[in-house]
């Protein structure tokens, strides 16, 4: 298959590499007895629940799902089952044999027990299906109506909640939000949106799609088809896929696909065009918020992605090209030894992942499998862009960084580039993790003060976007970092300094906390690399930001740096919260005095206990300071009782013993 035309966006570098390890089929599939003569098969999209029909339910239907069989039973042969379905329960079975009437079967222990139905409300309409939109409510869509009922099984009873009458052409329905669209008009291009919550529906915009049958003559015989369209939710909104045919001439680039996006309260809006370049027959898949499109004549997936950007757009309208236009879905083995036909003329596509092989008896889901993203997406920035919003990607993300911290000895990238690379990882990943911040700090905020909206538009935007991969500090310290003090890493110290601070300074910038254990680690190497005027001047210049924890750090650093522990005490003293922690400092350095004027300035001198400074000054070996320590704690007995004598409470016996030892009961000393 030739690939795309050439593409503003920056992502159309990777259009051309051709790759059969992206996308793959479950592990994990459902197999069933194949489509013949006696035996049916049936596909419930809400439940993913398939459905063998035997012998129109005489020889017994089995219904599967990918973990477990949900039931096998037999019914009465009542004619041919033109659709069936479990109720979200699985506790009552509806079934379409006729025209216009359901019928019900309530099911116990796994097996059938009571029987009713219910014709449609419109006599001479004719049930075009029927979807369970709660756990006891279902809407019949009939070519003139919409009707909604409510089942209720202990009394084998339907009714009737809700009636539209409207001409139907086809429906389409997206069970994740309860959206129906069905579809009408001259050329089955206007849309009707309904939604439905329990016991009620919403009769939502109506809009047109724009449809054009190329250069043939619009009749009444041709118009959009429910084949060319899916419902789906991508990036967290509803949108609705319209494949529009066209031949590739000079003229026209052939097939492509338009996107329609709601909004509260609006209309659906065109905001995104899926270019194909192709003509044949196409299907679709959505899979971790990517739009697959399968070709069936060259046997290729293009994969789109529209939340990377674009550099053309009509009006407000984003074309998107595709990130990979000639993807081949991986080679699959069934029970090991069957050799699958991909992009098989059996395949039926269902939303939002699922392919069905009805001949071969098979469902699976199809998946991405972002291994080898790295070598398939050169460009860093689209690479990046592409793996933030992909699920379970955090590793991919982790490697990208360590192929940049540590790149192959034959690359050809220098210093600059290795730190510019990482400086644009770093600040796409952290930019998306400060606004997951802001996110999760503004549900908190909001959370109590939630309110219901009563416009019915509102439930159409989920307002929310999908849950990124988010590379906290704590996997980058872990995953990344931790290779720093590996041997033979390849790494200079002055080039794992300029890394970790590159990491910091776009923390920085995106106005994340940053951890201390991050600091930690950039010390470490400074002190290991002799750089303690650069740490100084860090410090000094509030690279690092003020915490408990770096100050016991700098601490520790006494012996290899004399001014740690000024830089520490000048950070706690900073901290204005950290009071305790100075004293000890000061104590620790057998500078009582010093604390004691501390205390005097920022606390109750009156309250510290005597025999903890005296103990102190008598560990330092210093008579001098311990004299002074000792007349300090008399005058302030004085001041405080009339009296120099300590308390008996204050357990001071072996201080006072020892003072007398040293001066006797009177000295010239003088009192500092």
């Amino acid at each position: 298959m030739s690939s795309s035309s050439s593409s503003p966006s920056s992502a159309a570098s990777a259009s051309n590499s051709r790759s059969d390890r992206l996308l793959e089929l479950s592990a994990k599939y459902v197999r069933f007895e194949s489509v013949s003569k006696s035996v049916n098969v049936f596909y419930d999209e809400a439940n993913q629940h398939v459905f063998v029909v035997n012998n129109r339910c005489a020889d017994g239907v089995i219904v599967d799902s990918v973990d477990q069989t949900i039931a096998k039973f037999k019914l009465e042969d009542r004619g041919d089952v033109l659709s069936i379905k479990f109720s979200p329960a699985t506790d009552v079975l509806a079934i379409q044999r006729s025209a216009n009437t359901v019928e019900f079967i309530n099911f116990a222990n796994g097996q059938p027990s009571d029987h009713y139905s219910q014709p449609s409300r419109s006599k001479n309409g004719k049930v075009l299906g029927f979807v369970w939109t709660n756990t006891y409510e279902m809407v019949y869509i009939t070519d003139n109506s919409i009707e909604l009922y409510q089942v209720v099984p202990e009394k084998r009873i339907v009714k009737c909640l809700k009636t539209f009458a409207i001409t139907v052409s086809w429906f389409v329905y997206e069970s994740q939000s309860a959206v129906l669209l069905v579809a009408n008009g001259t050329f089955a291009n206007a849309i009707q949106v309904f939604q439905f919550k329990p016991n009620t529906v919403f009769k939502l915009t109506k809009f047109e799609v724009d449809w054009s049958g190329g250069k043939q003559q619009k009749t009444t015989k041709t118009g959009l088809y429910e084949r060319d369209v899916a419902v789906t939710n991508i990036y967290g909104k509803n949108r609705l896929l319209v494949l529009k045919h066209h031949p590739v001439t000079k003229e026209q680039s052939g097939a492509h696909i338009v996107i329609y996006t709601f909004a509260k309260d609006l209309e659906p809006q065109k905001t995104d065009i899926l270019m194909l370049n192709l003509t044949g027959r196409f299907a679709i898949n959505i899979v971790d918020d990517l739009v697959i499109v399968h070709h069936q004549t060259s046997q290729t997936s293009l994969v789109f992605d529209i939340n990377l950007p674009s550099n053309e757009t009509i009006g407000n309208i984003k074309v998107n090209y595709p990130i990979f236009s000639n993807c081949t879905i991986k080679a699959f083995k069934l029970d090991d030894n069957i050799d699958c036909e991909l992009y098989s003329t059996n395949w039926v596509i269902f939303q939002p992942n699922i392919i069905i092989d009805a001949k071969l008896g098979c469902l699976w889901f199809l998946q991405i499998n972002l291994k080898h993203m790295i070598d398939l997406l050169p460009n860093i920035q689209i690479l990046i862009d592409f793996l933030i919003y992909r699920r379970n990607s955090k590793s991919c993300l982790l490697r990208v960084i360590k192929r940049f911290i540590n790149p192959n000895p034959n690359s050809e990238d220098s210093p600059q580039n290795q730190l510019g690379n990482l400086s644009v990882v770093f600040n796409k990943l952290n930019a998306a993790y400060r606004e997951t911040l802001t996110s999760e700090m503004t549900t908190t905020t909001t959370s109590s003060t939630t309110t219901t909206h009563t416009n019915p538009n509102h439930v159409l935007d989920t307002n929310k976007l999908k849950a990124r991969s988010i590379i906290e500090q704590k996997d980058v310290f872990s995953e990344v970092f931790s290779v720093f003090d590996e041997q033979n890493i390849g790494l200079d110290q002055n080039m794992i300094i300029s890394i970790l601070f590159e990491y910091i300074y776009s923390l920085s910038t995106n106005q994340i906390q940053i951890q201390y254990f991050v600091y930690e680690v950039l010390i470490r190497h400074l002190v290991r690399s002799e750089q303690y005027y650069q740490m100084h001047q860090f410090l000094q210049y509030h690279v690092f930001t003020d915490s408990k924890p770096l100050a016991c750090l700098l601490l520790s650093l006494e012996p290899h740096y004399k001014f740690a522990v000024q830089l520490a005490l000048d950070m706690l003293k900073r901290l204005t919260t950290a009071n305790e922690e100075i004293i000890e400092v000061l104590l620790s350095q057998y500078q009582i005095s010093r604390a004691l004027r501390f205390i005097q300035s920022h606390g109750n001198i009156d309250s510290i206990s005597a025999r903890k400074f005296l103990e102190i000054a008598t560990n330092s070996g210093d008579n001098k300071l311990f004299y002074s320590v000792y007349k300090f704690f008399e005058l302030r007995n004085l001041r405080l009782r009339g009296s120099p004598a300590f308390a008996n409470g204050e357990h001071c016996e072996t201080y006072i013993e020892h003072f007398s030892k040293l001066f006797g009961s009177t000295s010239s000393l003088p009192v500092h």
